[in-house]
């Protein structure tokens, strides 16, 4: 699994313009004790470079100039504040060894760090919480893995071909027969109360006051 997503990762990164480079061991560079899952990223139009949000949307990622990107997914759950506290590895990558690394492949020190996450909380308080104790952490973004695959379905062309990338053609041909229709969450029934046209009648019964005497 963790193949697949350092690959869909650095194709989300390509189809963005980006060059990419995946880690490895190379007597040019200096080595880290845990080398988990780097890619160094720089895009091909630095002249669009800007400033963007912690918690990085598809559309952010054009305005990013360089990074180092590690991919930490684990698909299994969403990434409470719990999680973070107990992982220090979520770290890793604004650590000063990788900092160090980053520094000997780009050549200086002008670039950001990006950690990729399942996905975070769907409550706001926990979310903001998570957000908060991973910034702590000195990461400079946050992306989840929704945000990566989305905006790939979005690039590809369901009549394209993409054959000598085996993932980007496996999503290519599940849009193709529409096992992926749209990347908007649809839903098989109405989510709202229908209209009403007419108000229904209500019989109210009344009670009158008896007359004297009956």
């Amino acid at each position: 699994m963790s193949d697949l997503n350092m690959q869909l990762v650095r194709e989300f990164f390509e189809l963005n313009l980006f060059h990419v480079l995946t880690h490895w061991r190379h007597e040019a560079f200096p080595h880290v004790a845990d080398p988990g899952y780097l890619l160094f990223v720089e895009h091909t139009r630095p002249e669009l470079r800007r400033d963007v949000d912690f918690l990085l949307r598809a559309e952010d990622i054009p305005f990013l100039y360089r990074a180092v990107v590690e991919v930490r997914a684990w698909h299994a759950e969403r990434f409470y504040a719990s999680m973070v506290e107990n992982n220090s590895v979520l770290g890793h990558v604004a650590s000063e060894e990788i900092h160090a690394l980053a520094e000997n492949v780009f050549g200086d020190g002008d670039f950001t760090t990006i950690l990729v996450i399942s996905e975070l909380p769907a409550s706001a308080g926990p979310k903001a919480k998570t957000l908060e104790l991973l910034r702590e952490m000195k990461i400079g973004h946050i992306i989840e893995f929704p945000t990566i695959l989305q905006d790939m379905l979005s690039r590809l062309n369901a009549d394209g071909n993409y054959a000598p990338s085996q993932t980007l053609q496996t999503l290519r041909l599940l849009k193709r027969y529409n096992f992926i229709r749209r990347q908007q969450l649809e839903f098989p029934f109405r989510t709202e109360a229908p209209p009403i046209v007419n108000r229904p009648a209500v019989h109210v019964e009344t009670q009158t006051e008896e007359s004297d005497g009956d």
